[in-house]
């Protein structure tokens, strides 16, 4: 099944995720909004950013950034990626 492409701009794609973040009761930080636009111009993928958040939270050295880190690895080995 392919996916449909998603016509919107980056300010509404923005606007979505800052809206479903407030009905879920968070609030979207301006830090996040970055990140957010580097995910949609693809300039860093979603393991990334996660990554990202982790170590920021010293959390460098867990188990969870340690998988971040093999799949970031491999999706750059990955042909299909470009």
């Amino acid at each position: 099944m392919m996916a449909s492409k998603d016509y919107r701009t980056e300010d509404q794609k923005v606007a979505a995720v800052r809206a479903s973040m407030s009905m879920a009761g968070y609030t979207m930080t301006p830090e996040d909004e970055e990140r957010g636009r580097h995910i949609l111009r693809s300039e860093i993928s979603g393991d990334e950013a996660a990554l990202q958040i982790l170590e920021k939270r010293r959390l460098g050295n867990s188990e969870r950034a340690q998988f971040l880190r093999e799949r970031i690895e491999n999706s750059c080995r990955d042909p299909r990626r470009g």
